[in-house]
């Protein structure tokens, strides 16, 4: 009796998991510190779709072919960038707001990168559990929503933001790169979902590199060379 209720309710799971299939699809975050950049403050406020005009967002085909949009906003809280059948949109506070990502093109796409910097934002990863940089709030790592099960991703976030005279968190970063992995990349006729935490500058165009100490160093010592030069010919 015992074995044939057992044996029952085995089907029955097997019956549920044929229904109900987990997620295939496969996701990785990681960060790569890369050059640094600094900026004068954040606005402190939430970050919407409409609030990130400027951003540069490369799409890489399995052609390898690729191509660039212009980041703006297209409507309350909403922003896009669109090229030649492909899209990323975002709606809402992206600290849990969706980006969604079309591929229409007939091509495989394989990567795609989003450069924040150029529209005045950074990104903002979960740190922790705290607030992180001053201004940024809690933020929020790549998240995916929805994909395709095939799908293998890898989220790179690069190049580290601090605020000026100060040494990075850890948390901002001007770039996201998302990349796909699995044969043939993100199939056309595709479309998939994500939540990725941003921030804006409180001052447009803010955003600059800082020299790494090795570079210091030599300007330094190009800077006190050309003093000596300097100094031996006006005693000559």
């Amino acid at each position: 009796m015992k074995k044939t209720i057992v044996r029952s309710l085995m089907c029955i799971l097997g019956v549920l998991f044929m229904t109900f299939p987990a997620f295939a699809y496969t996701v990785s975050v990681n960060q790569n510190n890369g050059t640094t950049y600094s900026t004068t403050a954040l606005t402190g406020f939430s970050t919407d779709g409409a609030m990130m005009d400027g951003m540069k967002v490369t799409v890489y085909f399995s052609d390898q072919s690729s191509e660039q949009a212009i980041w703006a906003g297209t409507g309350a809280l909403v922003g896009a960038a669109s090229g030649t059948n492909w899209s990323l949109t975002e709606t809402g506070d992206t600290f849990g707001g969706i980006w969604t990502f079309v591929n229409g093109t007939g091509n495989g796409i394989l990567a795609f990168t989003i450069d924040a910097g150029a529209g005045d934002t950074v990104f903002d990863r979960t740190f922790n559990d705290a607030f992180g940089t001053d201004g940024s709030a809690r933020g929020w790592d790549f998240d995916v929503q929805s994909a395709p099960d095939d799908l293998a991703i890898n989220a790179m976030y690069s190049d580290l933001v601090a605020l000026s005279g100060s040494t990075p968190v850890g948390d901002l970063f001007r770039f996201l790169t998302v990349q796909f992995t699995n044969d043939g990349g993100f199939a056309s006729d595709s479309r998939m979902t994500y939540i990725t935490d941003t921030d804006n500058l409180s001052l447009s165009g803010d955003l600059t590199s800082v020299p790494e100490p090795g570079t210091i160093m030599l300007l330094g010592g190009g800077m006190l060379g050309l003093a000596f030069f300097g100094r031996k010919r006006s005693k000559a």
